[in-house]
């Protein structure tokens, strides 16, 4: 960044990749008129200490949104949350923007940050994660590989909105919500010839034991015996 750039401005953003953000900060030749502002999920203020040093305000942004492309799309932010923080009046400013965008502003003072990112990776990056184990199993079945995508992701939307729209609860459907325990054996007998992806089938079925509500407790039992990790016994 042009020195007679960062003079002139006061409001400065770093868009970098997280592990830029202390090295480009450390980089910048900070003023006291400065409010230098990060848009990492999982790094706290003092990622921006050089600019503390020298004074200026330091803060937070960080859309809870993914952006794939690298244009302009402002209605991404439309009633998302925004985690904002901000030392001084810097995070009364960030509070500000996030409504001017018509995103709800989701403080982040005293959160753990890490954790709160990775919910957010959950949710966006692992759901990705889910649809090459989806498409891996799909061709294992014996299907094209090139249409597992086009097949599966109209089931990926659907389910997205059932997730935003109902309970966790009234959201699941499939096997484990109905307790269709012959169904889970038959999945992980399938799933024998791929053992990572039979790992990952337990692991997630375990969660969507926490959700599911079944007033059977064999067939809770069951599904607990079927989706249990071997290797914990």
């Amino acid at each position: 960044m042009p020195r007679d750039v960062l003079d002139a401005a006061e409001l400065v953003f770093l868009t970098v990749p997280d592990g830029m953000i202390r090295p480009v900060s450390d980089s910048l030749p900070w003023l006291p008129h400065h409010r230098a502002v990060h848009c990492s999920g999982a790094l706290p203020l003092d990622a921006l200490s050089a600019a503390t040093s020298a004074g200026a305000e330091v803060g937070t942004f960080h859309p809870i949104q993914t952006f794939p492309a690298r244009r302009r799309e402002p209605d991404r932010f439309t009633g998302i949350y925004c985690g904002f923080e901000g030392s001084g009046m810097l995070g009364n400013l960030l509070e500000g923007i996030a409504l001017a965008l018509g995103s709800r502003p989701l403080p982040l003072a005293g959160v753990n940050r890490a954790l709160y990112h990775a919910a957010a990776v959950f949710v966006s990056n692992d759901l990705v994660a889910l649809m090459s184990a989806a498409s891996r199993t799909w061709a294992l079945a014996g299907l094209p590989g090139d249409i597992a995508r086009q097949a599966l992701s109209p089931l990926l939307t659907a389910t997205a909105a059932n997730v935003a729209g109902l309970d966790l609860t009234a959201a699941l459907t499939g096997p484990i919500a109905r307790g269709d325990v012959g169904t889970v054996r038959a999945h992980l007998e399938a799933l024998s010839s791929a053992p990572a992806l039979r790992d990952l089938y337990r692991r997630l079925g375990a969660e969507l034991l926490l959700v599911a509500k079944h007033e059977d407790p064999v067939i809770r039992l069951q599904l607990e015996g079927l989706l249990r990790d071997p290797g914990s016994d």
